[in-house]
């Protein structure tokens, strides 16, 4: 019975000492936005994502926050929308389209649409 005991206190502490998302406590848009697609909590993520990326093409932050979009919309399953989040990423910027590694994210969402 010990070890049960000793156990259970190991895994619970364990689960305390967890650190958030290096993200999360940040108080700019792009920061929370961030934070809720580490949490998994995806909705907000979209749509804190969606509100950057409608507000100015021009702010670094746009491009960060389309390729989050996409990522997102991948994990909702709408496969569609992030193709076309893609593209754009590759229209607004190639250089930033080849270093995130957009194509094969962009290959993958064909192949879950059966579009490989």
């Amino acid at each position: 019975m010990p070890r049960i005991a000793l156990l259970i206190a190991l895994l619970g502490a364990g689960a305390a000492l967890a650190a958030p998302p290096s993200t999360c406590g940040g108080a700019d848009d792009y920061s929370k936005a961030l934070c809720a697609y580490q949490v998994r909590n995806f909705p907000e993520a979209e749509a804190d994502f969606r509100a950057i990326v409608e507000r100015d093409e021009a702010d670094p932050v746009t491009i960060h926050a389309l390729y989050f979009l996409a990522r997102t919309e991948m994990k909702m399953g709408r496969y569609d929308q992030a193709e076309t989040h893609f593209i754009r990423i590759y229209s607004m910027s190639r250089a930033f389209y080849d270093e995130w590694n957009c194509d094969f994210l962009l290959g993958e969402c064909r192949k879950a649409r059966g579009k490989s």
